[in-house]
């Protein structure tokens, strides 16, 4: 009965049909796996593919069928298991298949390369494994610069079967920022060295970034391993866990400086891009300016600094930045973003443009990378009396305060009285006259006045940053919500369900004030209640979040199901808005 449904649970999704190999090199007279696979299709008709002087048996058939977010997914697969008697290279051709709907597919072709087996033994440091089981230390590059990310994989390579393994010794670094990444690609492969067949898979892999220039020696690391023995077996006890302890050689990574530095760079060496928003462009005399600027990409992320903003003195007042930042792994690197929430107090009137840049270095180039974006900003006028920006070029201001001073002086009010003087009226019909006095208590006038002003400038600059996050976050949401768009229209998955978690996790924290670390599942539930959102919004807003998590780990790619949650996750944060 599910077989007859499949073509109607199928209707829509993409159809593929590829081939598999687990091996690019093998040895002679050793197996590999070749599987094709049809997906979200019925099959017809298989006519397997010419091996080409390989032996083959099989196929093994396959079937599967998956539901996730109330979408389905198919694939029906075709294994054989292959072997090649001689040395040489080896192309399986296609295969073919007509699916249920009667349209023919065809696979690539495989090409496979058969080595002879060498007898030479591989050395070890564990005499009763030579050549059987080995450790290495494996750099993802052994020249660097200063700051570049560097993998470091403890890597196991066996022609046996290996109960267990314990990391007994980490590898040690001097000069180097470390850090451990919890998820990387450790699925086992075949690879041929020297003539010797093996499985090898990654243990640990270490992600480090050199600090200084100089030769930084990588420590060994050790590892205990548990091999299935029937040595000393008895009757209840048939086999047992020999163990065995292997240990790499050290390793050397070499580190040269960058060569100088261009305008602006500050010590980020990666791959980087940057987004600016503008809280509103469009204000007056008596608003401050937001501007948020977002670093994301690959590499130390800690090493960022606030970026310039590009304003002039003469125009605005910029106070230091609130930063957050969020450290994440993926593709076995480690990466992530940081925010920069800049304010700006106006001095004066008119249209400005503020050109905020960032400097990196990117280690794939070996070269200086600068971005930058224009923001363009209208201040006019308030309740806040300011001068115009044509004035303030003018330096108008300062020539009028110049030439007051200039007056005073030819009034003798900064003389030394050595004697009072009677002085008759007649002589100087200036003196004591109604202009004479406004004259005088003008510059005290204009310097209250100016007091006033900068007092209500500091008070609107001192306003909280909490405040200030907590009045903008609906508008931060709408950015990431944007980003997360843009990555649903490019089907890209994985950035899409971390962005959607970053909208929905970053409004929660600037709307209560919650640090990033602190923002567990029971404290969001609590946050929310406290603000009377319905329990039917909360759960929905920890499904989202949980719907991301394992879409970013589990690699869900539904379109229909990433459109739902885009639509959801803009509905919910506005409700939450609201609430608030």
């Amino acid at each position: 009965m599910l077989i007859g449904l499949l073509p109607t649970l199928l209707w829509g999704q993409n159809v593929s049909f590829e081939a598999i190999c687990n091996a690019q090199e093998v040895l002679e007279g050793n197996p590999f796996e070749v599987t094709f696979q049809l997906n979200n299709a019925t099959i017809k008709k298989f006519d397997p593919p010419a091996f080409n002087g390989l032996q083959a048996q099989g196929p093994n058939v396959g079937q599967s069928i998956s539901y996730i977010n109330g979408s389905s997914s198919s694939s029906q697969t075709y294994t054989y298991y292959v072997v090649a008697n001689k040395p040489g290279t080896y192309k399986i051709n296609p295969a073919t298949v007509i699916t249920g709907a009667g349209k023919a597919l065809r696979t690539k072709p495989i090409t496979v390369k058969v080595l002879k087996a060498s007898s030479q033994p591989q050395n070890d440091n564990n005499a009763a494994l030579a050549g059987k089981v080995f450790l290495r230390t494996e750099l993802s590059n052994t020249d660097a610069v200063v700051g570049e990310q560097i993998t470091v994989d403890i890597r196991i390579y066996t022609q046996i079967g290996i109960e267990q393994t314990e990391l007994i010794k980490e590898p040690t670094f001097e000069n180097v920022f470390s850090h451990y990444l919890s998820s990387f690609n450790d699925q086992a492969k075949i690879v041929v060295i020297e003539g010797e067949q093996y499985i090898t898979q990654i243990l640990r892999r270490i992600v480090v970034f050199p600090s200084k220039a100089g030769t930084i020696v990588v420590e060994p690391a050790i590892v205990d391993i548990g091999v299935a023995s029937n040595k000393g077996r008895s009757l209840f006890n048939p086999f047992y866990l020999e163990k065995h302890t292997l240990k790499t050689l050290p390793v050397e990574l070499n580190v040269k400086d960058l060569g100088g530095a261009a305008t602006g760079f500050t010590g980020a060496v990666g791959a980087y891009t940057m987004q600016a928003h503008v809280e509103n462009n469009n204000l007056t005399a008596d608003d401050v300016v937001e501007i948020t600027l977002q670093i994301r990409g690959k590499g130390d992320i800690k090493q960022v600094a606030p970026p310039s903003l590009g304003t002039n003195a003469k125009y605005f007042d910029q106070f230091d930045p609130n930063i957050n930042e969020d450290i994440r792994e993926g593709g076995g690197f480690l990466g992530g973003f940081k925010e920069f929430q800049y304010v700006l107090t106006p001095k004066a009137t008119g249209s400005f443009t503020v050109t905020p840049t960032f400097t990196f270095f990117d280690p794939q180039k070996k070269r200086f990378v600068t971005i930058d974006t224009t923001i363009n900003i209208t201040i006019a006028k308030g309740n806040n009396s300011l001068p115009t920006k044509e004035e303030v070029d003018a330096n108008k201001t300062v020539k009028e305060t110049v030439k007051d001073a200039e007056q005073e002086n030819l009034l003798s009010f900064n003389a030394p009285v050595t004697a009072a003087q009677l002085v008759p009226r007649q002589q100087s019909p200036f003196l004591g006259s109604i202009l004479f006095w406004f004259l005088a208590i003008l510059p005290f006038i204009g310097l209250l006045g100016f007091t006033k002003w900068h007092e209500q400038q500091t008070a609107k600059a001192n306003i909280p940053v909490a405040e200030h996050k907590r009045n903008n976050a609906q508008s931060q949401a709408a950015i990431r919500l944007q980003q997360a768009k843009a990555y649903l229209d490019q089907k890209d998955a994985t950035s899409f369900y971390k962005e959607i978690a970053n909208a929905l996790l970053g409004f929660v924290s600037d709307k209560y004030n919650i640090p990033n670390v602190e923002l567990t599942k029971d404290n969001v539930r609590q946050q929310l209640a406290q603000k009377q959102l319905s329990a039917e919004k909360i759960d929905s807003l920890v499904n989202i979040l949980q719907t991301a998590e394992m879409a970013v780990f589990a690699g869900m790619a539904d379109n229909a199901s990433m459109e739902k949650i885009y639509q959801e996750s803009t509905a919910l944060i506005q409700v939450m808005e609201d609430v608030v």
